[in-house]
């Protein structure tokens, strides 16, 4: 069951190792299931008691854990790499409050479950909250035990709901992993080494691979790979195959599946110090630590990619710093778009970028670079508003062309506004004649205008939506 919605072979490799491992450890016969202190209680009380009893179980276990790994840290680090077995060891002597935990490196997945059937999750720890981390997945338990009692499901039926029939109904790897790239709008670099010192290109060619990497990591965006050992190198090029997405449970936290792999002519460490261009990127002078998510100027990755000779996407429009700040579609979205947002009330959790979404049966298409009030339910997306984002748009067939775009994902998901931004302008379009004409046009420098403003919010600020 994990094979259909898990792409890394490694992660259910040890998934299975892990669980034969527990023959040794678990013996014939399992424990009564959990019964509460009093079968009279209602369906909130059971509750209660159920998290109650939770806490004090896991507590336990924890400070067992945390008295043999002397810190948290080290207790988070035994329990993330175990977190298949252990939870399953849990589920087994404490059926039915505990259950097993088999989405290691797919929180994505996990999401997208809870957003689709109404699970209300806990909120994502902080990463240096080692602790918080690891009773994370206590939370997720108490999360579960509630969805269980407000939808009348047996444990065995919610563990065939959460592994095989959810899944299944989100379309599994096809929900996240994403073949048909959209042009990459960023570059950033990323570390291999030592257990991974063989991370090289032709041996990763048609796999995807989970890895650290900058937050703001979209689909398409190049990955630039740098091995520390045992060579200090740059030696190959992959592309960012999922949106990226933090997962409490993995060590590095941030997280994305690279893929499609190029391998380059190396440039060793040597070699980028005495590069009158590469050697003047600030990781250069940290010596290259702490690489896993630095991005790079456009104009670097290109050098990058010409000095190796391959043929690879190049990140377009890329300026030198001397001709404008806006080198490419992400300037805008950073230093324009959304700080424009910010203005209009919202903050980063009311808005998603590259939405994806599926259409007809498990088709599934990225859509704009922003929608403002994100709705998933049960398999429908809407949104109130969608903002498709160009570096440069300076002639009226141009927008033309971008209003086509911009209509079809507004049209998808039933959006009251259309959106179109680029370093020149912004235009609205609405629903009610099926986002043609602009009701609103205005210079990024006109928006200080208080009047002009105050037009703008009214057509798509924060208070509008209700």
């Amino acid at each position: 069951m994990q094979e259909y919605y898990c792409v890394s072979k490694g992660i259910i490799d040890d998934t299975e190792w892990q669980l034969q491992a527990l023959d040794s450890v678990i013996s014939e016969g399992a424990p009564d299931e959990w019964q509460p202190e009093d079968e009279e209680l209602s369906d909130d009380e059971l509750v209660v008691q159920a998290i109650k009893d939770i806490d004090e179980i896991f507590e336990n276990e924890y400070n067992y854990i945390l008295s043999e790994e002397k810190s948290d840290k080290s207790a988070f680090q035994y329990c993330s790499y175990n977190l298949p077995g252990l939870s399953t060891l849990f589920s087994f002597n404490h059926p039915d409050i505990f259950v097993p935990y088999y989405f290691c490196c797919n929180y994505n997945i996990l999401n997208m479950i809870a957003e689709t059937f109404d699970i209300e999750l806990p909120e994502l720890p902080k990463k240096a909250d080692y602790r918080a981390r690891t009773w994370h997945y206590a939370n997720l338990c108490k999360a579960f035990y509630k969805f269980r009692v407000e939808n009348n499901l047996t444990y065995c039926e919610f563990c065939a709901f959460l592994y095989d029939f959810a899944p299944h109904y989100i379309g599994g790897v096809d929900s996240y992993i994403i073949e048909d790239l959209p042009e990459p709008k960023a570059a950033y670099f990323v570390g291999g080494g030592g257990d991974n010192a063989d991370a090289e290109a032709e041996n990763y060619v048609g796999e995807k691979m989970y890895w650290q990497c900058n937050p703001a990591t979209r689909a398409g965006d190049m990955i630039v790979m740098y091995l520390r050992t045992p060579i200090s190198a740059i030696s190959s090029v992959w592309r960012s195959m999922s949106i990226g997405f933090i997962d409490p449970f993995f060590y590095y936290y941030r997280c994305t599946y690279i893929g499609m792999p190029k391998k380059l002519s190396r440039i060793p460490i040597a070699e980028i110090k005495s590069d009158p261009i590469l050697s003047k990127m600030p990781i250069v002078a940290k010596n290259m630590l702490g690489i896993n998510g630095v991005e790079l100027k456009p104009s670097e990755y290109n050098y990058i990619v010409s000095k190796a000779g391959k043929d690879l996407p190049r990140l377009e429009n890329a300026l030198s710093e001397n001709e404008g700040q806006f080198a490419n579609e992400k300037d805008v979205e950073e230093k324009l778009v959304k700080p424009l947002l910010t203005k209009l009330g919202f903050d980063e959790k009311d808005y998603v970028q590259q939405m994806y979404i599926e259409i007809g049966n498990h088709n599934y298409a990225l859509i704009p670079d922003f929608v403002i009030n994100p709705i998933s339910t049960n398999g429908h997306y809407s949104g109130y508003t969608t903002i498709e984002v160009k570096r440069s748009i300076t002639s009226e067939k141009q927008l033309k062309q971008v209003k086509v775009q911009a209509r079809s994902y507004a049209k998808i998901l039933g959006a009251k506004y259309s959106v179109i931004a680029s370093m020149e302008k912004v235009w609205i379009t609405g629903y009610e004649d099926d986002y043609e004409s602009c009701v609103f046009e205005e210079t990024w420098e006109s928006l200080s205008d208080t009047d002009i403003f105050y037009k703008l919010e009214k057509l798509i600020g924060k208070r509008q939506i209700r």
